[in-house]
C-alpha cells in the first residue's frame, strides 16, 4: 500500500524527448524483481549481448546489483538513437523500476508523499511538456507495483539534536516554502532569506516548546530572516580564504556530476582527479584540465561578475530551487541523518555552486540557457552521490554555516 500521492503546489512540466541523458553516467540499482525480469528476457541469447555482463554485483556481505555500463559510462541497453533497448523490445514495464520511475521522485512525509521531478532530465529542468498532474495516475501505478512510499518516513531533527517530530518538521518546511516562493523578491534574495531563517532557527533551543510557542517562534524568525538581506547585496563581501577553500572543494565534487563530463574509470582519470584536488586547494592560476567540455580558464576569472543575465538563463536554477522547497525534496537527504536545516542549507548552497559552474561553462562569454540546464542537472545528481551526502560534505556545509558564509557565498557568485 502506497501513501497518498500529491502534487507540490508549484507548476512542474515534463515530456520525454528521447535524449538518453538518463542512461548516461547514472547507476541503476536493481532489486530482486528487476533481476528476475531481466533474467526472463534472456539477453544472453542475443548475439550482440553474447559474453557481456548485464548485471554487476558490488559487495560480499551486503551485495548490491546494478545494470552494467559500456566503457564510456552509458547504459548497456542504450541504443544509438538514444532509446532504451528493453523498452523497445518489451515495453515500459519490463524495465528496472528506477528506469520506469525516472524522472518522477516520491518524497514520503507523515501522511502522504509529494511527487516531484528529477531535473537531471533536461526536459524537466526546462519545464517543457505536460503538467506533472497529467502523470499522477502513472506514478501511482508504478509506486504501488514497486512498493514505494509504502509507509510514513521517520521524522528528521529540525536542527541537529533538537525537534524530532513531524509537527515541528512540517511547520519549519512551510516557512522555508513561503520564503522560497515569495514573489516580492528576486530568486537569489529568497535563497538568502531562507538561509538566514535556518541560521536564526539553529540558535534557538526548541526544548519542550508547545505547538503555539513554536508557531510564534517561527513567525518571529520568518520576519527576521528578511531584515538584513538588503545590506548583504549592497556590500557583497568576497568570501574568506577558508570559506573559499571549502567552497572549491565542494565545487570540484559537483563538477564530476556535470552531464557532459562522462569519463571512463581508469587509473589515469584517478590521477587527474588527485591533481585537480591539489589545484583546487591552491585556488590560483589556471584550472587543471578536467574534461573537454570545459574551456580553459583561471580561478581568478571564476570570481569575476557575470553581469546581468537573461531570465531564460536564470529560470532553470530558480525553478529547481523552488521545486525543491515546495516538494520538500531536500528532506530526502535526512535519510542519512541530516537535520532539516542542514539539508536545506545544502540545497541553498547549490545556488552559489551553480553560478560558479556557469562561469566555468561559458568562460567569459554570455551564458546560454542550455548551459544552466546542464548545471542544474549536476545539482540534481548530487542527491544520491556519496561524496555529497556523506560525513565529509556534512562537515564542510556545517563549517560554512558556523562561519556565517553560506549567504555571502550565494550573494557573491550571483553578481
Amino acid at each position: 500500500m502506497t501513501l497518498p500521492i500529491r502534487i507540490a503546489p508549484i507548476d512542474q512540466r515534463w515530456r520525454c524527448h528521447g535524449c538518453g541523458r538518463c542512461c548516461r553516467g547514472t547507476i541503476i540499482n536493481l532489486g530482486a524483481e528487476d533481476r528476475q525480469r531481466l533474467a526472463e528476457q534472456h539477453w544472453e541469447e542475443q548475439p550482440d549481448f553474447s559474453g557481456k555482463r548485464i548485471i554487476v554485483r558490488r559487495g560480499l556481505l551486503h551485495p548490491q546489483y546494478h545494470l552494467a555500463k559500456n566503457k564510456d559510462g552509458t547504459c548497456i541497453f542504450l541504443e544509438p538513437d538514444g532509446l532504451c533497448r528493453i523498452h523497445k523490445q518489451y515495453g515500459l514495464e519490463a524495465k528496472p523500476l528506477v528506469c520506469q520511475m525516472f524522472p518522477f521522485q516520491l518524497v514520503p512525509l507523515e501522511n502522504f508523499a509529494y511527487v516531484t521531478l528529477r531535473r537531471y532530465c533536461p526536459s524537466a529542468a526546462a519545464d517543457e511538456g505536460q503538467p506533472l498532474e497529467d502523470y499522477l495516475d502513472d506514478v501511482g501505478r508504478m509506486a504501488t507495483a514497486g512498493n514505494l512510499a509504502a509507509k510514513p518516513a521517520v521524522p528528521p531533527e529540525v536542527v541537529r539534536g533538537q525537534g524530532r517530530s513531524w509537527h515541528f518538521v512540517l511547520r519549519t518546511t512551510d516557512v522555508l516554502e513561503r520564503l522560497m516562493l515569495d514573489q516580492r523578491y528576486p530568486p537569489v534574495r529568497r535563497v538568502v532569506h531562507a538561509i538566514n531563517f535556518c541560521d536564526l532557527l539553529e540558535q534557538c533551543r526548541l526544548g519542550r516548546l508547545s505547538r503555539e510557542k513554536f508557531a510564534s517562534l517561527l513567525s518571529m524568525l520568518e520576519q527576521g530572516a528578511t531584515a538584513d538581506a538588503a545590506s548583504l547585496f549592497e556590500s557583497r563581501p568576497p568570501p574568506r580564504s577558508l570559506s573559499s577553500l571549502l567552497f572549491r572543494q565542494i565545487a570540484l565534487e559537483y563538477l564530476r556530476l556535470h552531464p557532459r563530463m562522462v569519463v571512463e574509470s581508469s587509473w589515469l582519470e584517478r590521477w587527474r582527479v588527485i591533481r585537480a584536488a591539489a589545484a583546487f586547494a591552491r585556488g590560483k592560476g589556471s584550472l587543471p584540465f578536467l574534461h573537454e567540455c570545459f574551456p580553459q580558464t583561471t580561478f581568478e576569472a571564476l570570481e569575476q561578475p557575470l553581469g546581468p543575465l537573461a531570465p531564460s538563463v536564470l529560470r532553470p536554477l530558480a525553478a529547481y530551487l523552488e521545486a525543491a522547497a515546495a516538494s520538500r525534496q531536500y528532506l530526502l537527504l535526512c535519510r542519512y541523518g541530516w537535520s532539516v536545516v542542514e539539508a536545506f542549507r545544502t540545497v541553498a548552497l547549490g545556488n552559489a555552486i551553480a553560478m560558479w559552474m556557469l562561469r566555468l561553462s561559458c568562460a567569459g562569454r554570455t551564458p546560454e540557457p542550455q548551459e544552466m540546464i546542464d548545471v542544474v542537472g549536476a545539482l540534481d545528481r548530487a542527491a544520491g552521490y556519496g561524496p555529497l551526502i556523506g560525513a565529509r560534505h556534512r562537515w564542510r556545509v556545517t563549517s560554512l554555516a558556523r562561519l556565517r558564509q553560506i549567504a555571502p557565498l550565494v550573494a557573491w557568485y550571483a553578481r
